[in-house]
């Protein structure tokens, strides 16, 4: 077992690295940037839009340096603490490989699972949040029984699993959506569990 997390600090260097270069641009500059890096649901699977002025990048690769780019400082540091959290966990049980494919699978799974119900959505779509809800997947089949931090408050592993589901259920069904992206957070944590399911299969014996 690795006592080193190169994959886990590789991903927060580059996502801290990011947001700090994003931080330089304003205006025009710093649309640019956005519509080029970020997941945009009607550049996949909706009709044409007009991307005169702008240089986007294909569709697809989108749904992985969308996971790089922040909206925020909040939004940033909520998910770094996810990401050293659960992170840790995946990366010293499975390896880095293993745990890059399930965060790469479980982010492209969110974002694919947002942009096809809302395909004509024009609103851009940032963050790790996908990738990390797969990685907190993961880590729930690995320590089923454990206990973790959600939010502030300590709870079993399986009861924070399920407080994610209900709440997102909720949050869909509502509409409610402060900027937020549930779907990719759905999206994401269905991608975490098949990518241990054929990466680790063991673990799902444990639940």
């Amino acid at each position: 077992m690795t006592r080193t997390l190169p994959l886990t600090l590789a991903l927060l260097g580059a996502c801290v690295a990011v947001f700090v270069y994003a931080t330089t641009l304003s205006g025009e500059d710093y649309a640019q940037f956005l519509v080029r890096h970020a997941l945009i649901p009607r550049l996949m699977f909706g009709e044409p839009v007009d991307t005169t002025g702008y240089n986007p990048l294909p569709a697809p690769v989108t749904l992985v340096t969308s996971l790089f780019v922040h909206g925020d400082t909040a939004h940033l540091v909520l998910n770094m603490i996810v990401l050293i959290s659960f992170g840790a966990i995946v990366e010293r049980a499975l390896g880095a490989w293993r745990m890059a494919a399930i965060y790469f699978v479980a982010g492209i799974a969110g974002g694919l699972l947002h942009a096809a119900i809302e395909p004509n959505s024009i609103v851009p779509i940032v963050g790790a949040s996908g990738a990390l809800s797969g990685v907190f997947a993961t880590a729930f089949l690995l320590e089923p029984r454990g206990r973790i931090i959600l939010v502030v408050v300590p709870m079993p592993y399986w009861l924070g699993m399920i407080v994610f589901v209900a709440t997102h259920a909720v949050f869909i069904a509502t509409g409610w959506s402060p900027g937020i992206a549930w779907l990719a957070h759905v999206g994401g944590l269905l991608g975490g569990f098949a990518a241990t399911a054929v990466l680790a299969p063991r673990l799902l014996g444990r639940v």
